[in-house]
């Protein structure tokens, strides 16, 4: 008993040594994730930072404990064979701080081969030091590695069982025996296999499985014109299958992007506008695609990381549900403490054990989980298909998101085997919102745009592979034929084509981040059509529940886009679109355009116990007042752009010069579009309120 209580004894003081010398290090530099809010505001959580940093301390405890519980046991069997090694607490506790580097080493190289992007999120100095390091790396040595560290415990724990039990003292024997079951299962637990091939019974009902990828332009899957072969498995569902070429998002922000994809509501009927929508306007005024299919009898799940908690926030209503907590709450960004805890943590939560215990680190925003979420919507496929009812699973990926983070060997696809630059694995400097919006205000000079492109083409790689294995997947199991498989995105992205980078912020000429890929295949869906038409992502709800046939709501915005596309008629429809919430003063805005207070002075937590970012309830009339408001159909595009003084419209010919205002030359096209414009914008009850 004396050894065993030694061994406990040296491990916990080596795991406190190296918890505590972590806490030190971080509070001289403390920093969260996440937007700023006002300082009065964030003191009134420093109960909850004191919980946070607590809780932090307690799971660096357990992972440093059990990563040094190894080098005890070494340390016990050496002892027996080296005369010179005495199984002390001066011994051991060396054997045990030993342990911890190596494994820990361990975990950072295989990270920093697999997904150097994760690391550099964190990372508070140039990681271009790291490069010398990475160069190295291979999977085979990282194996290599991992079979070295398991064979020397493996035998290091035989030894000292053997030892033991030669020295009759049997509770040691069953301590070192007890240890090397629980390492066993946390290997066995973390190391997630692919679903065996489930043979699906023949429903009558379709099944229907959406894949979405967060921030995934329209124009790199096949047919664009792109100079990539980026999309085979997607272009291949397009060729079987009906694509729609010209589908426009409302809103490109997720939040309300998805909104009206689930709900065929325009924004300003379903009431959320932005990325912070409070709690109440959460609650959907009316069903939603999900609570049609509940009704139906489908068996209904969702899918996603760090960027799909809407799917949980917003009341869509899945029956089940694995996504992220809501990434705009001021507790998860705490709880994800400062950034070199974030990096230490990060190493050991990518598995399905950190998903259930350290969930806030699993789903860290800008760690790809592309692999594991394809992995996870195969094995809800394989436990649907058993079950007598039918399925809807939405997945929802940040694949294609800025950073633009993708695993090995994606992220070497495109980039030059010479680039040294900071932008070698992920767009840098993103890591908190003062960040972004100091990036968001610069030219395209400031960027390294080639390499910027370079790494979403990768992302948008790895997104097709794994659209291929999940429809691969559900041919095997016998079940597509009957299912309807939807390929979406919430909207797409700028490359400084509109003036900036990102998503949403102005609506200038053919935005590319207004206009989202949507592909649909599955019975009842025409076969090998590019509907080249305009069309709306409100569209979607009403088309699928023709197809399912499902009878539509009447009180839709959305239309039935079948009966057009079997007719190879154009619907004659208007989009229309407004800006989300933008940081900073971005590129390209008109000079006297209504601008947002910052982001500190914007964001407001009213309730202090859910913790959820909203926008500030003062501020609201200016965000509703300050949006850009477009419409467009097939050739032309009409921008409204709040000023301070009277509104500022432009004009765009969508088929001869899509970034050229054109409005001096064609008075009556303004006119009839303006007519238009004007009368959706004021059907808004938020825009008339606030007048």
């Amino acid at each position: 008993m004396e050894k065993i209580l030694l061994s406990f004894y040296s491990s916990s003081i080596a795991a406190l040594l190296c918890t505590i010398s972590l806490i030190l290090l971080t509070l001289h530099n403390y920093s969260r994730t996440g937007p700023g809010i006002q300082k009065e505001i964030e003191k009134k959580f420093g109960y909850y930072v004191v919980f946070a940093l607590s809780r932090l301390a307690f799971w660096l405890f357990i992972i440093f404990f059990l990563t040094s519980l190894p080098g005890s046991i070494t340390a016990y069997a050496l002892s027996k064979i080296i005369d010179l090694v005495n199984y002390e607490f001066v011994t051991d506790l060396i054997a045990c701080l030993i342990s911890t580097s190596l494994i820990t080493s361990y975990f950072f190289l295989h990270q920093l081969l697999y997904t150097p992007g994760t690391i550099q999120l964190s990372f508070q100095y140039r990681f271009s030091r790291l490069f010398v390091i990475w160069k190295i790396l291979s999977p085979a040595l990282i194996t290599g590695i991992k079979i070295s560290l398991i064979t020397f415990m493996s035998i290091a724990s035989a030894m000292a069982v053997f030892f033991a039990r030669d020295e009759n003292n049997i509770p040691l024997a069953i301590y070192i025996l007890g240890l090397a079951t629980l390492y066993a299962y946390i290997y066995y637990a973390t190391n997630t296999k692919e679903p065996a091939v489930a043979i699906a019974p023949n429903l009558g009902k379709p099944n229907v499985v959406m894949i979405g990828s967060d921030t995934l332009r329209h124009d790199r899957l096949g047919g664009s014109n792109y100079h990539r072969n980026l999309t085979p498995n997607i272009d291949k569902l397009s060729a079987n299958g009906l694509r729609l070429f010209k589908c426009i998002t409302p809103v490109a922000r997720t939040a309300p992007s998805i909104a009206s994809l689930f709900t065929g509501l325009w924004p300003h009927h379903h009431k959320i506008r932005d990325n912070y929508p409070s709690l109440a306007d959460c609650k959907l005024p009316q069903q939603s695609l999900i609570d049609i299919l509940n009704e139906h009898g489908y068996l209904t799940a969702s899918i996603s990381d760090w960027c799909g908690a809407d799917f949980a926030k917003i009341s869509f209503n899945f029956k089940e549900i694995s996504v992220a907590e809501d990434q705009w709450n001021i507790k998860l960004l705490l709880r994800q403490g400062p950034s070199l805890i974030r990096n230490v943590l990060s190493l050991f939560t990518n598995n399905a054990l950190g998903k259930r215990f350290l969930p806030e680190f699993y789903y860290l925003a800008g760690v790809p989980l592309t692999r594991s979420l394809g992995r996870e919507c195969r094995q809800l496929i394989a436990r649907s298909a058993k079950n007598a009812e039918p399925f809807f699973i939405n997945l929802f990926t940040s694949a294609t998101h800025v950073p633009f983070n993708s695993e090995y060997p994606y992220y070497n696809l495109f980039t030059p085997k010479d680039y040294k630059g900071e932008s070698r694995f992920i767009m840098t400097r993103l890591a908190s919102a003062e960040e972004i919006i100091k990036k968001q205000e610069k030219s395209s000079e400031y960027f390294d745009i080639p390499q910027i492109i370079n790494l979403y083409d990768s992302c948008v790689k790895q997104f097709d592979d794994e659209v291929g294995k999940i429809i691969d997947y559900i041919e095997k199991s016998g079940l597509l034929d009957n299912t309807i498989v939807i390929i979406y995105s919430d909207h797409g992205a700028d490359f400084f084509e509109t003036g900036c980078w990102g998503q949403g912020n102005t609506l200038v000429g053919d935005d590319p981040s207004g206009r989202i890929p949507i592909v649909i295949k599955g019975p009842g869906v025409p076969i090998g059509v590019n509907f080249e038409p305009t069309t709306r992502s409100i569209d979607v709800m009403p088309t699928l529940l023709d197809l399912l046939n499902i009878p539509i709501p009447t009180n839709l915005d959305g239309v039935n886009l079948i009966p057009y596309v079997k007719a190879q008629k154009s619907p004659e429809l208007f989009a229309f679109q407004e800006t989300g919430i933008w940081l900073g003063k971005i590129p390209g805005l008109h000079p006297e355009q209504i601008l947002y207070p910052n982001i500190v002075e914007l964001l407001d937590i009213p309730d202090k116990k859910s913790g959820t970012l909203v926008v500030n309830e003062k501020h609201y009339p200016t965000v509703i007042r300050a949006k850009s408001r477009s419409i467009q159909n097939e050739k032309w595009k009409l921008i409204y752009i709040a000023t301070y003084k009277a509104p500022v419209y432009q004009l765009y010919d969508l088929e001869n010069d899509p970034y050229l205002d054109v409005i001096e030359s064609h008075s009556e096209v303004f006119a009839e579009l303006k007519k238009l414009l004007d009368s959706h914008i004021e059907s808004d009850p938020l825009f008339k309120s606030h007048d």
